[in-house]
């Protein structure tokens, strides 16, 4: 993106009292590691809070050098000025996740008690855990509404959940091919991406920190994961069932190699399986009885995005959300929207969830 900008570094949150996990465990001391962009204004009105998904870290926008060969944010081709999230206007957080290996404590962490990476030892987080690491941040930041709260896929569910936990402090949500709870076809890819890395000889049931090399099981897993990002059009367009020069190899396959060695060389596989797993314990109408009574208490807009190739969240079940919050009263815009990039249009197809982003936000009161 060349209209991109430089982003301040990443600033860490230090809790000292340690951070409590939903299943009881606790660590302490505990970081959360967070980025912020734009200005706050003086009455602390401009606020929005973005979730980033499962591989992503709390960069979400900007560069850190004016280096046109660096990656931008996750989000950068939607955060920024005169962009969807117009930096001009908001004043932008994003946080990395509890157990997310980008700064905030996590499995690879070192647990100052003994020296060593918590590995094993560490908790498995949900994502209501997620949600009540971004309160504490908000609270430490001294923000006490947001003007919104977005994300996709494990960032659009993390929106549902901060619906439901925290009604009040929002004025508008907006999330993008994310549901109420993975559908079971997602769960069991899912499944199988993490029994491929704890199969793995030298995963060691979670303590391999002495070995440098990464997992070829996390690559494996990262290759059943792409698929459900992917959707059947643009595998075809993409590769067909062409071989990669004169060899009898597909080209689907040195895709899907190369993209498990490069996800593998940066994330971690103990990271991996629980952030995951997390996306697959949340399900909001075994939690509160029914989609309604989860969102019975919500009372702001709404701003639902889905796509028609998205094998992980089928626009049915952000219909399912749709119709729950809309039978409650709220007032809900579902944006259905046609793409040939499946899962992946909300991190790709800027010029498609771009128009809905700046008209939702422009018509809030």
């Amino acid at each position: 993106m060349p209209d991109s900008f430089i982003a301040a570094p990443p600033k860490d949150l230090l809790l000292d009292e340690g951070f409590r996990f939903i299943h009881g465990q606790a660590i302490a001391p505990f970081t959360i590691r967070y980025e912020t962009f734009g200005e706050l204004n003086a009455d602390r009105s401009n606020a929005i809070l973005v979730c980033h998904a499962l591989s992503a870290s709390a960069h979400a926008a900007g560069r850190y050098h004016d280096d046109p060969d660096e990656k931008p944010g996750w989000w950068d081709g939607l955060i920024g000025c005169g962009k969807g999230i117009d930096l001009q206007k908001y004043f932008v957080i994003c946080a990395n996740l509890p157990g997310s290996c980008f700064g905030t404590t996590a499995p690879s962490s070192i647990d100052p008690a003994n020296g060593r990476a918590y590995g094993s030892r560490f908790p498995w987080p949900t994502i209501e855990d997620m949600v009540h690491s971004q309160k504490v941040l908000l609270d430490r930041l001294g923000i006490t509404r947001l003007r919104a709260v977005a994300g996709g896929s494990l960032g659009g569910m993390q929106v549902l959940m901060w619906a439901a936990l925290y009604p009040e402090l929002m004025d508008s949500i907006i999330t993008m091919a994310g549901g109420a709870a993975v559908p079971v076809q997602g769960v069991a890819w899912h499944l199988i991406g993490r029994k491929m890395i704890e199969s793995d000889a030298r995963f060691n049931g979670g303590d391999y920190y002495d070995h440098p090399e990464s997992l070829r099981g996390l690559q494996v897993a990262r290759m059943v994961g792409h698929m459900t990002y992917l959707s059947a059009q643009a595998l075809q367009s993409k590769f067909g069932r062409r071989r990669r020069g004169n060899t009898r190899q597909f080209e689907i396959d040195s895709y899907f190699e190369h993209q498990g060695r490069k996800f593998a060389a940066q994330y971690d596989a103990n990271s991996y399986i629980r952030v995951q797993a997390a996306m697959d314990e949340m399900d909001l109408e075994e939690k509160y009885g029914s989609l309604q009574k989860a969102f019975a208490k919500w009372r702001g807009r709404t701003l639902l995005v889905s796509f028609d190739t998205d094998w992980l969240f089928p626009v049915g079940d952000v219909e399912r959300v749709e119709s729950a919050m809309v039978a409650n009263g709220t007032e809900v815009r579902h944006e259905r929207i046609a793409s040939t990039n499946g899962h992946d249009t909300f991190l790709i197809d800027y010029g498609l969830i771009t128009p809905p982003v700046t008209s939702f936000l422009a018509s809030l009161p």
